[in-house]
C-alpha cells in the first residue's frame, strides 16, 4: 500500500496530519475473522493512541467530549516492555507510556478473558445455587453473585481496552485532558 493511501486511511480514523506523516510507514492492520478480543487484533505497533482533550460540551443529559487521537509510533519489543517518553504535539506535555511486547500482551488478553468468563460462570452457579440454599449460606451466595458479576463485567470491559500500551507517568489522575483512546471508526468487538 502506497505512502499516500496510508495518510488517508489514517487520517480517516482522525489522526492529524502531522502525525500521519510520521507514521505513513507503519504497516496497517486488516482485521481478520476470529481476531482477538480486544478492538483491533494485536500487531508490530500499538493499534490505541493517545487523545488530547479538544472541546467539552456540556449538555443536559450527556457531556460530550472531542479528542484529537495521535498514534504511538513506536515498535513493540521483542521482549518484556519498553517505556517511551512523548510529547503531546498539541500542548507540548510529556509523558510516559509503557509498550508491552506482543507475547506479553496476547498473554493479558487471554487472562483476561479468561478471567471474565471464570467469574461469570461463578455468577450463574451462585445464582443457581441461592434456591435450595438455607438462610446462612444465601448471605454468602448473594455476595458471591454480586462480586462474580461485578468482576466478569469489570474484566469484559477491560478486554476491550487491551493493547498492551500503559501510561506510566504522570498517573492517570494527573493527565489533564490527555487519555488512551482508540481512534474514531475502530470497530467494537459486535460490530466484526
Amino acid at each position: 500500500m502506497g505512502a499516500s493511501c496510508k495518510l488517508a486511511f489514517l487520517a480517516g480514523f482522525g489522526y492529524s496530519q502531522e502525525w500521519t506523516r510520521v507514521t505513513a510507514r507503519l504497516p496497517l492492520m486488516h482485521l481478520p475473522e476470529g481476531a482477538d478480543m480486544s478492538r483491533l487484533p494485536l500487531g508490530p505497533y500499538p493499534g490505541i493512541g493517545y487523545g488530547h482533550l479538544l472541546s467539552t460540551n456540556p449538555g443536559v443529559v450527556v457531556t460530550r467530549h472531542e479528542w484529537l487521537v495521535h498514534p504511538i509510533p513506536v515498535e513493540r519489543p521483542e521482549r518484556g516492555y519498553e517505556d517511551v517518553r512523548m510529547e503531546c504535539p498539541v500542548c507540548g506535555r510529556t509523558f510516559t507510556v509503557r509498550v508491552s511486547s506482543l507475547a506479553r500482551a496476547r498473554q493479558r488478553q487471554q487472562m483476561l478473558e479468561w478471567g471474565w468468563k471464570v467469574s461469570l460462570a461463578i455468577t450463574v452457579l451462585c445464582g443457581l445455587l441461592i434456591i435450595p440454599a438455607g438462610e446462612g449460606l444465601r448471605a454468602l451466595l448473594y455476595l458471591l453473585l454480586g462480586l462474580g458479576g461485578t468482576l466478569a463485567l469489570f474484566m469484559y470491559m477491560r478486554l476491550g481496552l487491551t493493547d498492551g500500551v500503559f501510561i506510566r507517568w504522570p498517573t492517570w489522575t494527573r493527565m489533564r485532558g490527555h487519555m488512551l483512546r482508540w481512534p474514531p471508526g475502530t470497530p467494537r468487538r459486535w460490530q466484526r
